[in-house]
């Protein structure tokens, strides 16, 4: 998943421009005006399960919380991550594989809750002549490459008894895998909602394998930089209260909802709407509970596992460090 596109009325600002305002402001030594809400930057891939970020923007929910929330458009994972390790990025919206990869490399962020996750949102497209996983041993397969595409093949080569070193991997961004297929540079591709819709437009293409068979692998998290937790934890909780009403605004006005949010994919509200139909958006209720974080906990050690195992990272972290339940559970005291 870890996915994000352009947004509209000039909310989203490139990661380099935000890096050069925020050291040209603190050279300034100019107050902050007395009317200007707190900011906390955010940023993320293109995918569909974060639109609610923008939802709870047009409606004002994290303003009534007390913040504002300002979108950074960055599609590269390392990017975020140095952006992190600097100071200068507040949040992100990722895949618990990401969070596990930059965990590896001690990226000071902490996962504080769950957005939502993958119910057959992503898959496997591949052309008519590969009826099985096993059929994609020596052929070209389009993936990003250190992204949840690599951890779901991954995931599902291990549990077949397959490895992935006898496929031909075409690394591409994130967001091109489906184009590569369509463009007959890979016989399938590892990618998520909408471009999973848009590469089974091929003719004879079908869908190989999905998370709908493999629910509760792929996890969306919100990550934030710990120093901002123990400085600041009141702006974090202001920030999930507003997801938090855009995910109740949404399941109450679902047409509304997909008008808003649709623009920003470059899609109809009709293709949002479908686009979400298989990923699962966690309520408040359900992820208070103990046992939520422990679930976290075991899909987080099981990415460690597998992304270890293919050398993907340099050492095993502990989850409990870059796990964090303890915001949920006190979500809504002194709040407004």
């Amino acid at each position: 998943m870890n996915k994000h596109p352009t947004a509209r009325n000039g909310r989203v600002c490139p990661l380099l421009f935000l890096l050069l305002l925020v050291l040209f402001s603190a050279g300034c030594g100019q107050k902050k005006p007395a009317n200007r809400l707190p900011r906390l930057t955010i940023a993320f891939q293109e995918w569909v399960g974060y639109g609610l970020f923008y939802l709870a923007n047009e409606k004002g929910f994290f303003k009534e919380e007390g913040i504002e929330l300002i979108f950074i458009n960055e599609q590269l994972d390392s990017a975020r991550r140095d952006a992190f390790k600097q100071g200068m990025l507040d949040c992100e919206a990722g895949t618990l594989d990401l969070l596990v990869s930059k965990a590896a490399q001690n990226t000071p962020i902490v996962a504080v809750m769950e957005l939502d996750r993958s119910c057959g949102s992503d898959g496997i497209v591949a052309s008519e002549n590969i009826g099985g996983l096993e059929d994609l041993i020596g052929k070209r397969v389009a993936l990003a490459r250190d992204n949840v595409s690599e951890m779901f093949i991954s995931y599902l080569f291990h549990k077949n008894g397959l490895s992935l070193t006898n496929v031909f991997i075409v690394p591409v961004r994130p967001e091109k895998a489906a184009q590569a297929f369509l463009d007959g540079q890979a016989n399938a591709c590892v990618t998520w909602e909408p471009h999973l819709s848009q590469a089974l437009q091929k003719p004879g293409a079908h869908l190989l394998a999905s998370t709908r068979e493999h629910p509760d692998i792929i996890v969306d998290t919100l990550n934030v930089r710990k120093d901002l937790i123990e400085r600041n934890p009141g702006m974090v909780k202001s920030l999930m209260r507003g997801w938090f009403k855009a995910l109740k605004f949404y399941r109450e006005h679902p047409d509304a909802a997909n008008e808003i949010i649709a623009p920003y994919y470059r899609i109809t509200a009709g293709e949002y709407s479908k686009a979400v139909e298989n990923l699962k958006w966690i309520g408040y209720e359900h992820q208070q509970a103990p046992a939520q974080y422990e679930k976290w906990l075991e899909i987080f050690n099981m990415v460690v596992e597998l992304k270890q195992a293919s050398g993907r990272i340099p050492k095993k972290p502990e989850a409990s460090k870059f796990l964090d339940h303890t915001l949920m559970e006190r979500l809504y005291e002194n709040s407004q």
